[in-house]
């Protein structure tokens, strides 16, 4: 493995929303780079965050302005992206009840930002139910991300948003947030317009909605799909893992899960002109981003890559893609050397 280059997607220096999360990525057919984060935030628990959108196209050495690409009233968190074709993507994202923060996390958003964010909490109770509710939504861009469609509804998050398999299928697999919290499959042949539920994964005994969080899917050569699981099995909530399943009918059922004995989380999958790349941070030391190769089989290899050397915890989400010239780039959110909040980097390297 060989590091090519380190730098800046997105970072404001001295500001009150200097507090950029939670990146996702796609490449189109021109070797543009978009990536989208929760940016313009004052903290990692604050009502203030937006979608942003930027891109790249020279190869992440240089990137535009952030544009908002979200437009709804609560805080918009875990955006994923996917390159659809044709200058056509498809935006996922998640908002937190306005319950949640008026009753669970006034605390956390005081000391985020302040009596700011308290002050716009208390906005919420003016809002109609329906812009209260929260939930997961969907969304396309269009014209190469100049033009953004109408916000939709679906059942499940997860952050990295959902993958296109060989045939064509949307496959999004994630979590039924604030209902269920089960994790179900919901597929698309029509290329994204519409969504059915192909399948859910029961939670094995000994497990809960408190242990299995933020799955992201990857197909692996022989048509299966393998989900690896963020997984919190210790009572040190920083301490991560990741659990593995596949499924041999797009989702509809779901082998038993199975450990990596990895320290690190959440995942992002990565299929790389035949290559997967698993992804992840490491929030206990030692701290940062990593990456390892996953063969055809499914299996994960021993040897990790460090693409990132962390400050202290408050990082990860990495999601990596592949640009034309068969190099990697892997954008995730951490700290600027010597700033207070977190911005989005990237480490652009080669396996080889």
């Amino acid at each position: 493995m060989k590091i090519l280059n380190q730098g800046v997607v997105f970072r404001l220096e001295k500001s009150f929303f200097a507090y950029q999360a939670w990146p996702s990525a796609c490449v189109d057919e021109n070797g543009t780079v978009y990536v989208v984060c929760s940016g313009l935030r004052a903290g990692h628990l604050c009502p203030f965050g937006r979608v942003v959108l930027l891109k790249s196209r020279d190869g992440g050495e240089s990137w535009s302005l952030p544009s908002v690409v979200g437009g709804g009233y609560l805080d918009e968190r875990d955006p994923g992206i996917l390159y659809l074709g044709g200058g056509r993507m498809l935006l996922t994202r998640a908002s937190h009840p306005a319950r949640n923060y008026e009753n669970d996390y006034l605390d956390w958003i005081h000391g985020d930002s302040g009596d700011k964010g308290v002050a716009l909490v208390r906005e919420y109770s003016s809002l109609p139910e329906s812009d209260r509710a929260g939930g997961c939504f969907y969304r396309f861009l269009y014209d190469y991300g100049e033009k953004a469609g109408d916000e939709k509804r679906i059942p499940v998050h997860t952050p990295h948003g959902p993958v296109l398999l060989s045939d064509g299928t949307v496959f999004y697999f994630g979590k039924e947030l604030y209902n269920a919290d089960t994790f179900s499959a919901f597929v698309s042949s029509d290329g994204g317009k519409t969504f059915s539920k192909a399948g859910s994964f029961p939670y094995p005994d000994g497990f809960n909605a408190d242990m299995l969080h933020e799955v992201h899917c990857a197909e692996l050569p022989d048509g299966r799909i393998m989900a690896v699981f963020r997984a919190h099995l210790e009572e040190n909530d920083d301490y991560f893992t990741m659990l593995c399943s596949f499924s041999s009918d797009k989702g509809r059922s779901w082998s038993a899960l199975e450990p990596t004995g990895i320290c690190g989380s959440p995942p992002h999958l990565c299929n790389a002109n035949g290559r997967i790349i698993l992804s992840y941070g490491r929030r206990v030391p030692q701290y940062g981003i990593y990456a390892r190769e996953v063969f055809p089989d499914g299996s994960i290899s021993k040897e990790e890559y460090k693409l990132f050397d962390g400050a202290d915890d408050d990082l990860g989400y990495p999601a990596t893609v592949m640009l034309p010239d068969q190099t990697l780039l892997t954008v995730f959110y951490a700290k600027y050397p010597g700033d207070e909040k977190t911005s989005i980097l990237y480490t652009k390297w080669t396996l080889e």
